[in-house]
């Protein structure tokens, strides 16, 4: 009787996962709709460099370091152009398309969508000093416990410039673009490589399919390492499977996705590599407490504390304003508490994947999903085993391309 009572759930289950030819083919469409749009929100509502960290630092070491006045640093960036685009509006009606479209993964884009239009409404009220930015949701994402550890590994494992670690960074730009070049073509991947000299990091992946590295950057045989590891196999490999699956959704993953895919590319550093980068947990330790402090204190008050929870390093003032500036940059208002999420992921998600499976890491690499969404992945594995998706053809990239070139 039970079996036959499974038998009955599992085929209904199956019979409300499968879609039609029609609904396909409106699946396809609204996802290459969705995908154009996402790929609009990841450059144009996020600031993705700031112009005048080093300018900014001078003046707040002048007015607050040493003469203790309140100074909040201005955040530089380049026009954000979501307007242009008419973001808003055209969000506001896939989310509607999507509303009325009896698919399972319908929820996942209208959370993804709706996570973009309140992006869009905080930009829309940065200069209204009445408008709420939501502090207390911000800090219900930080665990006690993991705080407690983080503060463990900032007292234990304190900073030190490691003289060998930074000058042996002889390998130019050019050199690890062929290196990653050549990596990447083994792997599979077809991935452009990009110079920007205008990136905050030195290197960066992004969903349609370019390697971007900043032409000025020095790399040391370790660095190169530690890149291969944490940004081809991991955040490349996240990409091209979403790709391979068929949908812009999962190329650009769930909500929270950042958690598991950070926290996985961490966990491949500490774990695929034969020597580790000096301060590597001390560096996500940082900036997990860094964004705590963010959050709870003002700009000024939260660098006292980051100062005091590291006086015993060689962790820079510098260094403390520009992990700050980092954590407000998609904030960007500095005299508003609040931080951006993205930075407490590389933490929170290694502890996370570091306590996984090797199946689990295996699947959350396969389906780039965030931990709301990780225990619906057998029915999201069931989705695709049902419906048999084609992989994303290049012309579905360059038609989105076409509309949106990334700047």
């Amino acid at each position: 009787m039970k079996q036959l009572i499974h038998y009955i759930q599992e085929s209904y289950e199956n019979e409300m996962l499968k879609l039609s030819g029609e609904d396909k083919e409106t699946l396809i469409k609204l996802d290459d709709e969705y995908g154009e749009l996402m790929l609009i929100a990841r450059y144009e509502t996020v600031v993705r460099e700031i112009s005048n960290k080093e300018e900014e630092f001078e003046k707040f070491k002048k007015s607050y370091i040493e003469n203790h006045e309140i100074y909040y640093p201005v955040i530089k960036y380049r026009e954000l152009q979501y307007e242009k685009y008419d973001l808003k509006n055209r969000a506001e009606k896939l989310v509607h398309k999507f509303s009325n479209f009896n698919c399972f993964l319908s929820k996942y884009y209208i959370e993804n969508l709706n996570g973009v239009l309140s992006k869009i409404t905080y930009l829309e009220n940065l200069d209204n000093d009445d408008y709420v930015y939501d502090v207390a949701e911000k800090l219900n994402n930080f665990d006690e416990a993991l705080l407690d550890k983080a503060k463990k590994i900032i007292h234990d494992e304190p900073f030190h410039f490691k003289h060998g670690y930074m000058y042996d960074r002889t390998i130019t730009a050019d050199e690890a673009a062929d290196t990653i070049r050549e990596k990447l073509k083994q792997l599979g991947y077809d991935w452009r490589i990009i110079m920007r000299e205008d990136m905050l990091p030195r290197m960066g992946v992004n969903p349609e399919k370019t390697f971007r590295i900043k032409p000025s950057a020095k790399f040391s045989k370790i660095d190169i390492e530690s890149l291969i590891v944490h940004e081809i196999k991991a955040h490349v490999a996240k990409r091209y499977n979403g790709y391979q699956l068929g949908l812009f959704l999962f190329v650009f993953g769930l909500t929270g996705k950042n958690m598991f895919d950070e926290g996985l590319a961490i966990w491949n550093t500490f774990n695929m590599l034969d020597t580790q980068k000096p301060n590597a947990m001390f560096n996500i330790a940082i900036s997990y407490l860094v964004c705590y402090y963010c959050c709870k204190y003002d700009f000024c008050d939260a660098f006292d504390k980051i100062k005091e929870l590291v006086k015993n390093s060689d962790y820079s003032d510098f260094a403390i304003f520009s992990q700050m500036m980092r954590s407000k940059r998609s904030t960007i208002r500095t005299d508003r508490r609040g931080y951006w999420s993205g930075d407490i992921d590389y933490f929170r998600g290694y502890m996370a994947v570091n306590e996984m499976t090797t199946e689990e890491r295996e699947k959350i690499l396969k389906y780039n999903v965030g931990k709301m969404q990780f225990f619906e992945l057998p029915t999201i594995e069931k989705f695709f085993d049902i419906n048999k998706l084609e992989p994303i053809s290049s012309t579905r990239l360059n038609k989105i391309l076409k509309k949106y070139t990334p700047k």
